[in-house]
């Protein structure tokens, strides 16, 4: 089987303008099996953008070094929501490690390294999920396209939840397993496009994301479309537009990057796009086969 995907990471308006970094970080491999996550640094959190990138990291090589674990829990005939739950605690604490090494070499309280993360790991016979925070996964299913969880929200659209070291003590965060036999298609957004991507409060995608996995499934989705969309004019109207935008997307399917043909998501970027941003954006595209 064979996968298509994208990881795009743009800084919102507000950080461009006063030339702060980008505190998202996403990623999407198949170095082993497909896995794609997206974090989200705290707005108010100086180094926050250090923590999200370390926890991206660091999640790409614990799903190598744990393949075995990996392999018996989504690839296997038995059903264990404990061992994804095992996966979940030691990611947890993984990553966490990371934001107290941070504060080690910074100098600096540990919440100033605060991340929100949403995880997905593919597997043969079901797929692994993971969030805390304000971030959204969806997945597509026999054509049809939800959130595998509710976003982790406070009162008031600035809170939500940040991963803390001894979650995993505490079991706060959302877990679960799917079967991965009628799914052809996983997103990993941050809150940043949510007010154009999805229908609030709700929370249901909108028919972007049916859009992007056509078009990412036939080979004419490219990383470019994907910069064009996040960072196009369209984004003025979102009252929180200063916020960095990110998306991890992958599909069954095959890229095609050196394909011309326009996707209708690249036409309607042609139409309402202003000048792509190339500055501190981040992402990487590839295909894999197995």
């Amino acid at each position: 089987m064979k996968f298509a995907y994208h990881a795009v990471s743009i800084p919102g308006n507000g950080h461009i303008r006063t030339e702060r970094p980008c505190q998202d970080a996403c990623g999407v491999w198949c170095d082993h099996r497909p896995c794609l996550i997206v974090c989200d640094g705290r707005g108010s959190a100086s180094h926050s953008h250090y923590g999200a990138r370390a926890a991206v990291e660091a999640f790409r090589s614990q799903c190598a070094v744990m393949e075995d674990l990996l392999t018996a829990v989504l690839d296997g005939e038995k059903w264990n929501d404990n061992r994804w739950n095992r996966f979940c605690d030691l990611m947890i604490r993984t990553v966490c490690q990371k934001k107290i090494e941070l504060a080690e070499k910074f100098d600096l309280p540990e919440k100033e390294f605060d991340f929100t993360i949403a995880f997905a790991v593919w597997g043969k016979e079901r797929c692994g999920f993971f969030q805390v925070g304000d971030g959204a996964i969806t997945l597509r299913e026999n054509g049809e396209c939800f959130t595998v969880f509710e976003p982790d929200k406070g009162e008031f659209d600035n809170q939500t939840t940040f991963l803390r070291y001894g979650d995993e003590l505490k079991n706060s965060y959302h877990r679960r397993l799917i079967a991965s036999c009628d799914i052809d298609g996983i997103a990993i957004t941050s809150d940043g496009p949510e007010y154009l991507m999805f229908q609030l409060p709700s929370m249901i995608p909108g028919p972007i994301f049916n859009q992007m996995f056509d078009d990412l499934k036939d080979g004419v989705l490219r990383r470019q479309d994907i910069l064009d969309y996040l960072t196009g004019s369209r984004w003025s109207r979102d009252p929180r537009g200063k916020d960095d935008r990110s998306l991890a997307i992958l599909t069954i399917g095959e890229n095609n990057e050196t394909d011309n043909t326009y996707s209708y998501l690249a036409l309607l970027c042609q139409l309402y796009a202003t000048q792509t941003l190339h500055r501190s954006s981040s992402g990487l595209t590839r295909t894999c086969g197995g």
